[in-house]
């Protein structure tokens, strides 16, 4: 009866648009790990988080939970992490940006911690890509960590560290829309970086996610949202950026051509007739089309800037440019892929 209680007292908060504290957002996340709800029960909660719009404090607090949940089976490295992962969903279906990001900034001595999963949407997800570049996705945890000591990035595909999800997995693809969930993916890496850059979907997303990143202890972070509703820094105009910079954050917007590059459509971005596996080669490889190489390049800069490598977002892109010129980061590639055979 309690239970009872409980829920309904949390759905009408939620349907009447207030938000959840942080012991509440935290019973709920335990609840849910504890199949404590029924599917009717969660898919109300799920649907009226959706109409709400989650906060900070409960994308942190429901993160925090699910971090508690995911066991290492070996130490973290002592090292400064960074990870490219972002809620996906824009609906351009451009090629994989933030992955091959993630190669090329550590091809430039970013120590990157990729949290990623296959598509949750029409965009080839980080997961499917890799895995039909013949990544193995299915690799011991143990291995996983160690890769980003020896090859100085890994990647942690979330089905395999998050198990305690794996019950609402059909509840929510029943559902068929986008939740909380969707939300949490790129707060729970379960080697919690110490810093992030994080593509939102939806320009209402950049404080909710800067505060959730804030109060989770990233160090440093960037929240963006591209121009034209991209996931990533877009090549056609102003981005919306949130900065997180050791507890303070700022909001501001920047151009690619402020640094003396000139925009482009989202469309080039697209995948057409290449494959994302063709195109992921290809600009790791120094041998991409110039829109994709100059937006993995812009990308790669915040990586660097978060990461504490490279204040200076011009330099940041030029360093990315020299090190895909060079095909550096399909090596690096390559490196992770044979660490991680059997």
């Amino acid at each position: 009866m309690t239970k009872n209680i409980e829920f309904n007292l949390i759905l009408e908060d939620l349907l009447s648009g207030k938000d959840l504290d942080e012991s509440t957002s935290k019973y709920l996340m335990i609840s849910w790990l504890n199949e404590d709800f029924s599917p009717v029960q969660t898919g109300a909660l799920l649907a009226a988080l959706r109409v709400k719009k989650a906060s900070g404090i409960e994308l942190a607090s429901m993160g925090d939970e699910l971090l508690k949940a995911c066991d290492l089976p070996i130490d973290r490295p002592d090292l400064f992490l960074v990870d490219t992962c972002g809620t996906g969903g824009d609906g351009v279906n451009t090629f994989n940006i933030s992955t091959a990001v993630a190669f090329v900034a550590a091809a430039c001595g970013v120590k990157i911690s990729k949290h990623g999963n296959r598509s949750a949407s029409g965009k080839v997800g980080s997961a499917d890509v890799l895995s039909n570049l013949g990544l193995n996705l299915n690799a011991s945890l143990e291995k996983v960590i160690l890769a980003v000591e020896n090859v100085g990035i890994t990647f942690l595909f979330a089905p395999a560290w998050h198990k305690s999800l794996i019950n609402l997995a059909p509840l929510r693809k029943s559902l068929g829309i986008r939740t909380i969930f969707n939300q949490l993916g790129p707060l729970v890496n379960p080697l919690r970086p110490n810093a992030q850059v994080l593509g939102v979907a939806s320009e209402d997303l950049l404080i909710p996610m800067a505060e959730a990143l804030n109060s989770l202890g990233m160090k440093r972070a960037i929240i963006v949202y591209g121009h034209g509703g991209l996931d990533e820094a877009s090549l056609e105009g102003h981005n919306k950026i949130v900065f997180v910079d050791n507890g303070q954050l700022k909001e501001t917007s920047i151009n690619i051509a402020d640094y003396g590059y000139k925009n482009s459509k989202n469309m080039k971005l697209v995948v057409n007739n290449s494959s994302n596996e063709e195109i992921m080669e290809s600009v790791l490889s120094g041998s991409g089309c110039e829109e994709h190489i100059h937006v993995v390049a812009f990308n790669t800069a915040l990586v660097l800037w978060a990461a504490g490598l490279e204040d200076n977002i011009k330099n940041g892109i030029e360093v990315a440019m020299d090190s895909i010129r060079d095909g550096k980061p399909w090596n690096k590639f390559l490196d992770l892929k044979n660490f991680l055979r059997d």
